[in-house]
C-alpha cells in the first residue's frame, strides 16, 4: 500500500485560526465577568425597587390589561416597565413602600401602588395594596370612586410638583387622616426619585485621583518600555506603591470593592482615579497578555515579593504537584463564597475574606490581618504564596488575561461558566433559598 499523501495547513491559516481562538477566549471571559456584575446589580435593583413585597403582575393588570410582564427600571424612578405581549411598554408602576413608610396616615403607613401610562404623564390608575391603618378607614377610601379616580389627572411632574398644604387634593370624608397620609406617600415617593435624578454628584477630579492614574501609567511605562530592564527603578516604584497606596490610603483593589460597585453603581464621577486603577487592572491584561496590577501595583504582591528574597533559594519549600492543584482551588472556593455571601445577603464583611484590608492598621478587622499575616509568612518559603493560592481578586484579573496564539478552552474557563450558572440561579431564586436558610 502507498502512504496517502498528507494535507499540509499553511501557516497563515494556522495563524488565523489561532488568533480566531484567542480572540473567541477573550470575548468568553470578559462576556462571563460582565454578566455576572449585570445579574448582580439587577438583582440588588430589584430589592430596593420591589422591598419585601414585590408588586405582581396581576395587581397591574386589574388597572392595565393588557400588561403581560414587568420589567425592573435601574433608573433612580426604582419602578417597574410595563410591557405587553410584544414586550412593547404600555405604563410603569411604582409603590410608595419602602420609601414612603415613614408617613403615617391615621394610626400606620399605606403601600399603595401606582401605575402610570408609558410617557408617565398620566396615572392610569392607583390602589391600596396593604396599610398599617385602621382597616375602616382604608376601606372608606378604597371604595371612594371620585378619590380613587381624582389622580388620574395627574402625571409624574405634576405629582412631583403638587403642594397639598393648599387643598389641591382634600381627604375623605371619615378618613381624612388615612386619604391624605396617602397622597402624601404617593408624592413623597415621587419626589424623592426626582431629588435622586437631580442629586447626581459633580464630576471631582483631585490630586488623589491624579495620583493614581500616574500610578497606572507607571506601571505601564514600567512593564512595557525599556524601563523595564532598570531594576532600582522598578524595585522603587513598587515600594512608592506599597507605602502610598497600602500604608496612606488604603486604596487597593479587593472582592469588597467591586462587590459594592456591582450592587450600586460605579463612582466614576467621585473617585475617577480608583476607578481607572481597576480599569486598568481588567482591561490591560485582557488586552495585553500583562497582569500590571498584581506584578506591579499591589502592595501586598510587593510585600511578598520583597520577603521572599529573605530566605535563600536553596530553603524554599517543594510542594508537591497534586497539592499544588489543590490549592489553586482556594481562590475559585473563595469567589463561590463571595457569590454566596452576596446574593443571600449574608452578614459578613467581605473585606475579611482577604488580606488587603490590613494595610489599613487603625480600622483592619481580625481576619484580614491574620490572612495578611499567614500570608507574608508563607511567602517567605513559598515564592507569592498568597498571590497563588489565596486570593480571589487576583485570580478574577487573571481569569480574564489573554495568553495570546498559545490559549485554550482551560479549566478556569470552565469554572467561570459554573459561576455564571450561580449566579443565574441566585439571581432568581435567592429569596427562596434565603427562606429555606432561615427556617
Amino acid at each position: 500500500m502507498t502512504d496517502l499523501p498528507q494535507v499540509v495547513t499553511p501557516p497563515r491559516l494556522n495563524r488565523r485560526a489561532s488568533h480566531f481562538k484567542s480572540l473567541s477566549l477573550k470575548l468568553y471571559r470578559i462576556t462571563i465577568l460582565v454578566l455576572i456584575i449585570c445579574l448582580i446589580r439587577d438583582y440588588f435593583v430589584r430589592q430596593r425597587v420591589q422591598g419585601n413585597a414585590p408588586i405582581q403582575l396581576q395587581e397591574v393588570q386589574k388597572l392595565l390589561p393588557d400588561a403581560d410582564s414587568l420589567k425592573v427600571d435601574h433608573s433612580a424612578r426604582m419602578g417597574l416597565f410595563v410591557l405587553d405581549k410584544n414586550q412593547k411598554p404600555i405604563g410603569y408602576a411604582i409603590r410608595t413602600s419602602p420609601v414612603s413608610d415613614d408617613i403615617i396616615g391615621y394610626c400606620g403607613p399605606s403601600d399603595t401602588l401606582i401605575v402610570f401610562n408609558s410617557q408617565r404623564d398620566g396615572i392610569v390608575g392607583i390602589s391600596i395594596r396593604s396599610s398599617g391603618d385602621t382597616t375602616s378607614h382604608v376601606n372608606d377610601v378604597r371604595q371612594n370612586q371620585y378619590w380613587m379616580n381624582l389622580w388620574k389627572e395627574y402625571g409624574w411632574q405634576k405629582i412631583a410638583d403638587l403642594d397639598l398644604q393648599s387643598g389641591e387634593i382634600e381627604g375623605v370624608s371619615g378618613a381624612t387622616m388615612t386619604s391624605m397620609g396617602i397622597a402624601h406617600a404617593i408624592t413623597h415617593r415621587i419626589r424623592s426619585s426626582e431629588q435622586k435624578i437631580q442629586a447626581d454628584p459633580p464630576f471631582l477630579f483631585r490630586a488623589k485621583d491624579a495620583t493614581l492614574i500616574s500610578f497606572c501609567i507607571g506601571a505601564c511605562l514600567i512593564t512595557f518600555t525599556r524601563l523595564k530592564r532598570i531594576h532600582w527603578l522598578r524595585k522603587m516604584y513598587k515600594l512608592i506603591a506599597m507605602i502610598y497606596l497600602g500604608f496612606w490610603t488604603g486604596d487597593l483593589l479587593a472582592e469588597s470593592l467591586f462587590a459594592g460597585w456591582a450592587r450600586y453603581a460605579v463612582p466614576w464621577r467621585t473617585i475617577s482615579g480608583l476607578v481607572v486603577l481597576a480599569a486598568v487592572a481588567v482591561l490591560i491584561p485582557w488586552t495585553t497578555r500583562r497582569n500590571v496590577y498584581c506584578q506591579s501595583i499591589c502592595p501586598h504582591g510587593t510585600a511578598q515579593e520583597f520577603l521572599g528574597k529573605i530566605v535563600p533559594h536553596r530553603s524554599k519549600w517543594k510542594i508537591r504537584p497534586d497539592i499544588k492543584r489543590a490549592l489553586r482551588w482556594i481562590p475559585a472556593l473563595l469567589i463561590g463564597l463571595i457569590l454566596t455571601i452576596l446574593f443571600l445577603r449574608i452578614p459578613i464583611d467581605l473585606a475579611e475574606l482577604e488580606a488587603f484590608d490590613a494595610y489599613l492598621l487603625t480600622s483592619a478587622g481580625i481576619a484580614s490581618i491574620v490572612i495578611a499575616v499567614v500570608g507574608l509568612i508563607a511567602s517567605l518559603f513559598v515564592p507569592q504564596a498568597y498571590c497563588h493560592y489565596g486570593c480571589p481578586t487576583g485570580a478574577i484579573f487573571e481569569f480574564v488575561r489573554s495568553h495570546g496564539r498559545a490559549d485554550h478552552f482551560s479549566r478556569s474557563d470552565l469554572v467561570g461558566g459554573l459561576f455564571l450558572i450561580l449566579a443565574l440561579i441566585f439571581n432568581q431564586y435567592a429569596d427562596q433559598l434565603q427562606q429555606l436558610l432561615l427556617n
